[in-house]
């Protein structure tokens, strides 16, 4: 089984990003999850993949990175046993920091994970904002993550996307960056760096 792990912070497109990359898994052969975490009583992102016909495990009403922790395990095992994915897309709160949900892992007793990367989705009309105000989850977000995507590239100008450059290389310098805008398909380089 295959982990990806995609965050960003609410409004930031993971949930059109997620059904691009899960509808590329499926057409590569692999089979495919995703686990949806929503923080209140109704699952919008969840509904939304559903009428897609998408395979989704919905934990609600806590942030995956703490009171859910268990949950996430759990659904891992019961995916592993009872339907052998291949990958699992992981799509926490917008206020979900990485490191809590990878600390749970070591729980998992099924298959071995074969790999864990993340992905780091940044709205580059609200970045600067969003990084004055709440520096330490946005960096916590984005420090580790192996591929860092700006988002809606077709709303932003010139300017929005180097101010949120800048930020991305500050927090990730090593990271791989990419532009995407939700009206165009996901280049093949970049699902090369992301996708087992």
């Amino acid at each position: 089984m295959h982990l990806l792990l995609v965050t960003g912070f609410l409004g930031s497109g993971k949930t059109t990003f997620i059904i691009k990359l899960i509808d590329h898994a499926i057409e590569s052969g692999l089979k495919s999850a995703i686990l949806v975490n929503e923080i209140g009583e109704i699952g919008i992102d969840d509904q939304l993949m559903r009428q897609l016909d998408l395979n989704v495990w919905e934990m609600m009403n806590g942030c995956i990175c703490c009171t859910l922790s268990s949950d996430l395990v759990l659904s891992l095992q019961q995916l592993d046993e009872q339907y052998d994915i291949d990958l699992v897309l992981v799509e926490p709160s917008g206020a979900a920091e990485p490191g809590n949900i990878l600390n749970a892992l070591p729980y998992y007793k099924g298959r071995p994970i074969q790999s864990i990367k993340s992905i780091a989705l940044l709205d580059p009309l609200r970045i600067h904002e969003l990084y004055q105000v709440l520096t330490p989850l946005i960096t916590k977000q984005v420090e580790k993550a192996n591929l860092v995507v700006l988002t809606k590239a077709d709303l932003a100008t010139n300017e929005d996307l180097e101010r949120a450059k800048t930020i991305a290389h500050e927090i990730n310098p090593t990271g791989q960056l990419y532009v995407y805008s939700s009206n165009e398909s996901l280049s093949r380089k970049m699902l090369q760096g992301i996708m087992p």
